[in-house]
């Protein structure tokens, strides 16, 4: 297994640059062609006052759309042919989740971006981004990596931390990040509980890497008992003090309210990510 097709969403956001670059990164060491999909942003009309909107500020904020959409198109393809890397340009006005949820499954793997946690502008957060990464890996069939908000990131892989429970979930994610698991120089394998007398929750898994050929390190970190939103921070503080580059984990989907009122592993890693994240369900 390698990834031959890298997707990247694009859209009105000056971070378009910095995911590209990193497509073309992932692009390079598996010999694969990068897929630009750009999100055209709708008119930003609140439903309740569509009526009162002049049709002629509509019009302008489409055209102002369309004419972002050339520039990102320009600077994506001057990018890729700089590279020398295979690629091509898709356009799409489907809210994000919908088209990249699409435009995966003719992927290998699609890189997003993380939205900004605490945006001083809610309404500057481009138009469907706010839930992309956690929904799209729930959604694709396809590994979503998903990049921060801040930072920058132009080569990663070289050291990742796994988090494992080994629940099908996770199962998937360590499957969908074989090839980057493979290439890398080192992995650290993390479980988040309690050490159990006998076999531990480590041991197949870490078999089956090993016959991979993985360079495999592997922990049990104790959570006494922590709860999820505990477990996503403590795989934050363990991915930061290994020195890791990115993070590999299940994502786990429950409902938008029981996540906002409960709190979950996933969705605080995503909230609180300090490094690129492997998402996979």
């Amino acid at each position: 297994m390698s990834y031959r097709d890298v997707a990247v969403h694009l859209t009105l956001d000056p971070r378009n640059e910095m995911r590209t670059r990193l497509a073309i990164a992932l692009a390079r060491r598996f010999g694969a062609r990068v897929s630009g999909l750009y999100t055209v942003p709708p008119p930003n009309v609140p439903y309740y006052m569509g009526e009162y909107i002049p049709t002629e500020l509509i019009q302008k904020q489409m055209d102002e759309a369309q004419r972002a959409s050339v520039g990102a198109r320009e600077a994506f393809l001057a990018t890729c042919r700089d590279a020398g890397i295979e690629h091509r340009w898709l356009s799409s006005d489907m809210a994000p989740v919908e088209a990249l949820r699409l435009g995966a499954r003719a992927s290998d793997i699609v890189i997003v971006g993380q939205p900004d946690p605490n945006p001083s502008d809610p309404a500057s957060i481009p138009y469907g981004t706010d839930v992309l990464p956690h929904e799209l890996a729930l959604q694709a069939g396809r590994p979503v990596l998903a990049v921060p908000y801040a930072g920058e990131f132009g080569e990663i892989g070289r050291n990742i931390l796994v988090a494992w429970n080994g629940k099908r979930e996770a199962a998937r994610a360590v499957h969908d990040a074989m090839p980057l698991l493979r290439s890398a120089e080192t992995v650290h394998l993390l479980v988040v509980a309690p050490e159990k007398k006998g076999r531990t929750p480590l041991a197949d898994i870490a078999e089956h890497l090993q016959r991979h050929g993985v360079r495999l390190q592997s922990a049990i970190v104790d959570g006494n008992g922590s709860g999820q939103r505990k477990v996503g921070q403590i795989l934050m503080a363990e991915a930061q003090g290994r020195g890791a580059d990115m993070m590999v984990m299940g994502a786990f989907g429950h409902s938008r309210l029981r996540e906002m009122v409960f709190g979950g592993v996933t969705e605080t890693v995503l909230s609180g990510m300090t490094l690129p994240v492997l998402l996979s369900n």
